[in-house]
C-alpha cells in the first residue's frame, strides 16, 4: 500500500514546498527527503485532514469519494476522463505559472494539495498508471457509506413477450463438421475459419450463414485436437482424430456443451475481436483473454432468472472498467478500421465502436452460441450453463433423452437431434446427407422432398449405393454391421423392404442402373443420319435409345448444344419455358 511519505520522497523539493503551503505547514528543512518526512508527519493528522476537507469544492470531494469507493485507486486515464488531467511541469514552469493558484482541473487541484499521487502498478493488461489516495491519508478522510452489495452491472428489463425454446446447436454442428471431414477424407479445415460464407459447409449446419459461428466451432475442434493441425498431420494420415473425438461424441449433450464453453474460455487461438462485425485490422493487437475476463466478472453480478439489458450492461463496463483491454489506457496505439467506412478508430471517443461492439459480439455470439446466455430483443438471461460457468451453481449433468431413428420404405433415415452425435456420424458414413433441421424446434413443417419424412427436429439422410460402397471399402459389411446397427437405433422397426434391399445389394451390387441423361431425338431418319456423320455432334452422343434418338450425359449437354448451333441447327428444348433456354 502506498503511504504518503513513500510518495513524497519521489517529489522535487519545490513541489513538496507547494503542497506544504496548501496545508499551512512551514518547512524548515532544505533537503527534499527530510522535508518530505516533515510534511507527511504534519499532514497525517485528523484535524489537519478535516480542515483541508472543509476547504474542498463539492466536485473535489466527489472525486476523492469515487477513489475511496474503489479502494483508493483508479486507472489514471479513467479518472482523468472525468476529472481532468495534470499538466506536465518542471520546477521552472511551476514557479512561472503557479498552477496551484488556478488549477485547470479537479485532478490538478487535488494533486497540488497532496491528496492524490500518480503511481505505476501491475494490472491484468500490463503496467498501468493509477491515481491513488495514499493509504494512511485515506484512513483519515470521511468514509462513504458502506455498500452491502456492488452496484448492478446495468438494469433489468421486462421479459420478452415472445419466447421460443433454444436448442443448443453447437454440439450438433460440431458433430456435422467432423462427419463431413471424415467422409471426404479432407486434409484441411483452415478455410472454415474464414469470415466469409462457405455454402458447401454452412448448409450442413443448423446455425448456417453465420461465418463467425462456423469459425468458432471449427477452432474449438482444433483446440481439442479433434481435428489435426498441420503439425499433427505429419504424424497421422487423417484429419479427424477418431480416438480423441469419440469420447466427446459419445458423451451426453450437457458434457459436450461444458467442454465447448471451457475450451472457448481458455482458447488462445480464438480471438473474438477478429470476428466482431464492423471491425477490420491488418494485425489484431488485443489479448482475447482480457475481454472475456471483464465480461465474465461483470456477469457475476447479474441476477439469476432476470432478463438484463445488453445496452445497460455495456454502459456499466464503460463506466466501471473501460480500459479492460488497453494497456495503460492507450487508445491511439491500435490501428483498427471501421469495416464500412475504412476510417481509423482512434481515441476514447471510439470506445463504443470498438470495446462496445466487441462486448455485444461476445454476448450475442460465443456466449449465446455456447449456451451461456439466451438472447432476445436486446436483452439476455443467464442459463444454467452460465450460472455454472460463473461458479454460482453446479454444471448440468442430465443424460440425453431416449430417441430412435426412423427409416422409411424409400431408404430415407430420419435422425432426431437427441440421438447421440457419435451414432449420427456413423449413419452419415454410409448414407447421403439430405437436410439439416432448422435452428428452433417448434412445430413440424413440410419439406418439398418426395418420400422424405416431415420433421423439423430431424436430420435426413438417404441410403445410396455410393455411400454404402464408401463404408464397405473399409471392411464394414451390411449383414453383420449396418443392418443390426439400423435395427437397434430404430427400435427394431426397420422396414422389411429396406432390409431386403440392403441384403440384395451386398449379394449382387448394381443389379439395376439408373442414369441421369438427356434424350436427343431427330425429326426423321435423314436428319438423324446427318447428325451421326457430323464429328463435332457425334462425339457427344451416347447410347441409342430408339431408331432416331440417343442418350446424352447431362454434363455433356451444354457442349452438344454448342455443337448443334455451330453447325446451323437450332434445337428445340422441350419441357422448358420459352425464356428458360439453356
Amino acid at each position: 500500500m502506498l503511504t504518503l511519505i513513500r510518495a513524497l520522497v519521489d517529489y522535487e523539493l519545490d513541489l513538496i514546498q507547494i503542497i506544504a503551503a496548501q496545508w499551512d505547514v512551514d518547512l524548515a528543512a532544505t533537503d527534499h527527503i527530510v522535508a518530505a518526512d516533515e510534511l507527511a508527519a504534519s499532514i497525517i493528522n485528523q484535524r489537519a485532514v478535516e480542515d483541508t476537507w472543509g476547504r474542498l469544492s463539492d466536485e473535489e470531494k466527489q472525486a476523492l469519494t469515487d477513489l475511496t469507493v474503489q479502494g483508493g485507486r483508479l486507472p489514471y486515464v479513467q479518472f482523468m476522463r472525468r476529472y481532468g488531467d495534470i499538466r506536465p511541469m518542471g520546477p521552472a514552469r511551476r514557479e512561472r505559472e503557479k498552477p496551484w493558484l488556478a488549477p485547470e482541473s479537479v485532478t490538478e487541484a487535488l494533486y497540488y494539495r497532496g491528496l492524490v499521487v500518480r503511481a505505476f502498478e501491475q494490472s491484468p493488461s500490463g503496467i498501468q498508471e493509477y491515481i491513488v489516495v495514499p493509504s494512511d491519508l485515506r484512513e483519515l478522510m470521511p468514509q462513504p457509506e458502506a455498500r452491502h452489495t456492488r452496484p448492478a452491472p446495468g438494469y433489468a428489463v421486462a421479459p420478452p413477450s415472445k419466447l421460443v425454446h433454444d436448442h443448443l446447436m453447437a454440439p450438433d454442428d460440431a458433430g456435422s463438421l467432423l462427419a463431413y471431414l471424415l467422409i471426404r477424407q479432407a486434409t484441411n479445415a483452415q478455410d472454415w475459419l474464414s469470415r466469409e460464407s462457405i455454402e458447401v459447409i454452412d448448409r450442413h449446419l443448423r446455425r448456417n450463414d453465420e461465418p463467425a459461428y462456423r469459425a468458432l466451432v471449427t477452432q474449438l475442434l482444433y483446440d481439442q485436437e479433434f481435428i489435426a493441425d498441420e503439425q499433427m498431420l505429419t504424424q497421422t494420415s487423417t484429419l479427424v482424430d477418431k480416438e480423441r473425438s469419440r469420447p466427446w461424441l459419445e458423451a451426453p449433450r450437457t458434457h459436450q456443451i461444458r467442454l465447448l464453453i471451457e475450451t472457448w474460455l481458455k482458447s488462445s487461438t480464438w480471438n473474438d475481436m477478429a470476428y466482431t462485425p464492423g471491425l477490420e485490422a491488418d494485425h489484431w493487437p488485443n489479448d482475447p483473454f482480457l475481454a472475456r475476463q471483464a465480461i465474465l466478472s461483470a456477469l457475476k453480478e447479474v441476477p439469476a432468472e432476470i432478463w438484463w439489458s445488453i445496452e445497460g450492461f455495456i454502459e456499466h463496463i464503460k463506466q466501471s472498467n473501460p480500459d479492460f483491454q488497453r494497456p495503460a489506457g492507450d487508445y491511439t496505439g491500435w490501428y483498427l478500421r471501421d469495416a464500412y467506412s475504412g476510417e481509423i478508430l482512434h481515441g476514447f471517443e471510439c470506445w463504443n465502436a470498438v470495446e462496445g461492439t466487441l462486448i455485444r459480439f461476445i454476448l450475442e455470439g460465443p456466449l449465446r452460441w455456447l449456451g451461456v446466455l439466451r438472447i432476445r430483443y436486446g436483452a439476455f438471461i443467464l442459463t444454467p450453463y452460465g450460472l455454472a460457468l460463473l461458479g454460482r451453481s453446479d454444471w448440468p449433468m442430465q443424460p440425453d433423452p431416449q430417441a430412435h431413428i426412423r427409416v422409411d420404405e424409400q431408404g430415407v433415415i430420419g435422425v432426431p437431434v437427441n440421438v447421440s452425435r457419435y451414432e449420427r456420424l456413423q449413419i452419415a458414413r454410409f448414407s447421403a446427407w439430405i437436410g439439416t433441421p432448422p435452428p428452433n424446434i417448434q412445430v413440424s413443417g413440410k419439406r418439398n422432398l418426395p418420400g422424405v419424412m416431415e420433421d423439423e427436429g430431424t436430420y435426413l439422410y438417404r441410403l445410396t449405393p455410393q455411400a454404402i460402397e464408401r463404408i464397405t471399402s473399409e471392411g464394414i459389411t451390411l449383414q453383420r454391421h449396418i443392418i443390426p446397427f439400423l435395427q437397434r437405433l430404430s427400435g427394431h422397426s426397420l422396414p422389411a423392404n429396406v432390409v431386403q434391399m440392403l441384403e440384395a445389394w451386398e449379394q449382387s451390387p448394381a443389379e439395376v442402373i439408373v442414369q441421369d441423361v438427356v434424350i436427343l431425338t431427330a425429326k426423321d431418319l435423314g436428319v438423324y443420319e446427318r447428325l451421326r456423320k457430323h464429328g463435332k455432334i457425334n462425339r457427344w452422343l451416347g447410347q441409342p435409345v430408339g431408331p432416331q434418338a440417343h442418350a446424352v450425359r447431362r454434363e455433356d449437354f451444354p457442349a452438344l448444344l454448342n455443337a448443334l448451333r455451330q453447325t446451323g441447327i437450332l434445337p428445340l428444348f422441350e419441357g422448358h419455358e420459352k425464356d428458360d433456354w439453356p
